[in-house]
């Protein structure tokens, strides 16, 4: 344990110092646990909301017997640190990336007030003063003057190495353990049931009847009436619209998106993938995973990483589908850098960014190595940790023609890595020879878009930047190829140690002759809180649920954490009995109405608001397009959600399916899948 959650300046190192020894690319002690091969991955949390927090170091894919070994290495490194000193750029980069967040104060699509709200929590529960955590100007004050000397160097003494209140904690996976304790449960609960009367079962029936009629039942007229609900005309008939400026600057299509963003620019350079061969996908995904995470030209990795966090606010890279809304079968696939700065850093955040696009270096074999098990391991968590992710996306690839193609990066890219895992120095000679071939056919200015989100008088400086980084890239036209794709039937069984299920069911109502329209996000709340909310969770006892109906024809049911399968299947199936009958008040149906547009009218920070207006552009959704669907949206009627019954009956008559579970209940619905395969 780190001391009190009162003592704002001693959490705020201590999230610094979870940076510094295992977050940052080279991070001391996180290279030392991996160089003494104690696992496949390594990481560190800090839990500062509780009275006494809490610093992790974690290993992930190691053995019991190596536990000695971990402290040993551990000891060692933080001893070494403590004698030597902490590396003051690393140390800086970490202060820097938190003072940016801080000031930058970008929560996305989450409301700020809420969070600062959960803020003041980490305080006013332990009888604080409850706008401790929403103060930092002290505290970063505090953490600048303590990098200066050796004050972090003493909490590494004092906390992590002379702390008694330390523990050692393993855990050993056991396959068998999930079906052990389901047989535990069922003879528990047959020994309670055997020595109870047959008028105490009776009993317990007759209340868990009771229970069951409770959880279907709704509230009264009369107890709604109590809640104060907005007004359809007090909602705006307009939707925001968010219009990008379009210039051409040295040949390259610019998109700019001004605003005001409080001294802050954001930056994307997406590059056109068409231009790779199927063949070549994962290997550009790969190429997307360690860009900014190898050696370059003028830095090794570890440098490049303290040198971006030092200058600006961070640079990264991402691989995209971006759909057509009105051809389903069309997408533009983007391989992304992106980056954020102070106005005044814009040369620096594209030295930076040209210095990763050409002049990173693969020959550090050991490097890429360590990167590639990785890479496989935190997949593998993923898939332990996001099982609804992958039953999801493997079902939208079945039907959509962006999905398929984002899905190469997903369980296929994860049998890749684990291929290139097992047969290192094979797969590393062919991953050379690959990047050799893609990275001049990715990083040119042909097709080059180029989306600016800034002040606008802060664009003529971006604009001037990029001139020499477009001189730079390569501008040659190379052939564009596409993907193949055909439209297929799905319903595959995915086995995860989970003792839970994710079941996901859907198809392109589009496909089927249907179109979209607003009502479809309404039906989408009245679905998400009305029908599966009661069916799937509350009687159910799933954790959560899923709807989706989008423009480009997706539509899908889903369940998470669900103890069902074949029932929540039973569910979805009949769904569209519910929408045929479907009978409510208009007062409650005025209530989906305003739920349906608080989503739609979340607000949006500057730099989504940039991405937003792009990909409206990209995706050939227009203004009348956004204006027709939220007149739907206010104007709906209960008549127009019956309507939508016919859709979902359709949709879910396809038997498109894709489940994440245990081996028990997956083989146990045996009948409903033509595919049943492990995850791991």
């Amino acid at each position: 344990s780190i001391g009190s959650a009162l003592d704002d300046k001693l959490v705020s190192a201590f999230q610094i110092l979870d940076s510094v020894l295992l977050g940052a690319e080279g991070a001391p002690l996180r290279l030392a646990l991996i160089k003494a091969g104690l696992g496949n991955d390594v990481n560190s949390e800090f839990e500062p909301s509780i009275k006494q927090p809490v610093f992790s170091i974690v290993v992930n894919g190691s053995e019991a017997d190596r536990a000695e070994k971990f402290e040993k290495v551990v000891t060692e490194c933080l001893q070494d640190l403590v004698k030597n000193g902490i590396d003051k750029d690393l140390l800086a980069a970490a202060i820097n990336e938190a003072e940016f967040k801080l000031r930058e104060a970008n929560t996305g699509t989450m409301p700020r007030g809420l969070l600062y709200n959960i803020a003041l929590m980490n305080s006013w529960l332990y009888d604080g003063d409850p706008v401790t955590y929403l103060s930092y100007e002290e505290s970063l004050a505090t953490l600048k003057e303590w990098a200066k000397g050796r004050k972090f160097e003493e909490l590494i003494q004092t906390y992590l190495l002379d702390n008694p209140h330390t523990v050692m904690l393993t855990l050993t996976p056991d396959k068998e353990l999930a079906g052990i304790k389901e047989k535990a449960l069922e003879e528990k609960l047959a020994g309670i049931k055997a020595k109870m009367s047959a008028e105490e079962i009776e009993n317990v029936i007759a209340s868990t009847k009771e229970l069951k009629e409770q959880q279907r039942s709704i509230d009264s007229p009369e107890a709604l009436a109590t809640i104060p609900i907005l007004d359809i005309k007090d909602i705006k008939a307009t939707p925001s619209l968010y219009h990008l400026e379009e210039e051409e600057v040295d040949g390259v299509q610019t998109f700019i998106y001004p605003t005001d963003t409080n001294g802050v620019v954001y930056l994307q350079l997406l590059f056109n993938a068409k231009t790779i061969h199927v063949e070549d996908l994962s290997y550009l995904h790969l190429l997307n995973e360690l860009l900014g995470r190898v050696d370059t030209e003028h830095y090794t990795f570890g440098e490049l990483y303290n040198t971006i966090h030092i200058n600006v606010g961070n640079i990264s890279t991402a691989l995209q589908a971006y759909p057509n809304l009105q051809n389903i079968d069309e997408y533009q696939p983007k391989f992304i850098i992106k980056g954020k700065c102070l106005s005044s850093q814009i040369p620096k955040l594209v030295e930076l960014m040209q210095e990763i696009l050409l002049h990173s270096k693969f020959t550090n074999k050991e490097r890429i190595r360590d990167l590639i098990i990785q890479i496989r391991t935190e997949f593998e968590m993923d898939i332990l940790r996001s099982g609804h992710q992958i039953a999801k996306n493997e079902l939208l690839s079945a039907f959509c023609a962006n999905e398929h193609y984002d899905n190469y990066g997903r369980l296929p890219y994860y049998e890749f890595i684990k291929k290139f895992a097992d047969n290192f120095d094979e797969e590393y000679a062919k991953m050379l020879e690959a990047f050799e071939r893609i990275i001049p056919r990715q990083m040119t200015t042909h097709k080059l878009m180029t989306l600016i989100t800034a002040d606008k008088v802060d664009v003529s400086a971006m604009n001037q930047a990029l001139s020499g980084l477009y001189k730079a890239l390569y501008n040659e036209q190379f052939p564009e190829y596409k993907v193949p794709f055909t439209p297929e039937k799905i319903d595959e069984g995915l086995i995860s140690s989970t003792p839970v299920q994710y079941v996901f069911k859907g198809a392109n109502f589009r496909r089927l002759g249907f179109e979209y329209t607003g009502a479809m996000k309404v039906l989408s709340t009245i679905m998400r809180y009305e029908y599966l909310w009661t069916h799937i969770r509350v009687l159910g006892g799933a954790y959560g649920n899923f709807v989706n109906f989008s423009a480009n024809g997706q539509m899908f049911f889903g369940s998470y954490r669900d103890p069902n399968l074949t029932k929540t299947i039973e569910v979805f199936d009949e769904a569209y009995k519910f929408l045929q009958d479907f009978n409510i008040s208009d007062r409650e149906m005025r209530k989906y109405v305003i739920g349906t547009i608080s989503g739609m009218d979340t607000p949006l920070p500057p730099n989504m608001q940039g991405i937003t207006a792009f990909i409206r552009h990209i995706g050939a959704i227009s203004d009348d397009f956004l204006q027709a669907e939220r007149s739907a949206v206010l104007n709906v009627t209960q008549d127009d959600i019956r309507k939508l019954a016919e859709i979902v009956k359709a949709t879910m008559e396809q038997n498109n399916l894709c489940v994440v579970g245990n081996d028990g209940k997956i083989n146990e619905a045996k009948d409903n899948f033509t595919s049943i395969k492990y995850l791991l």
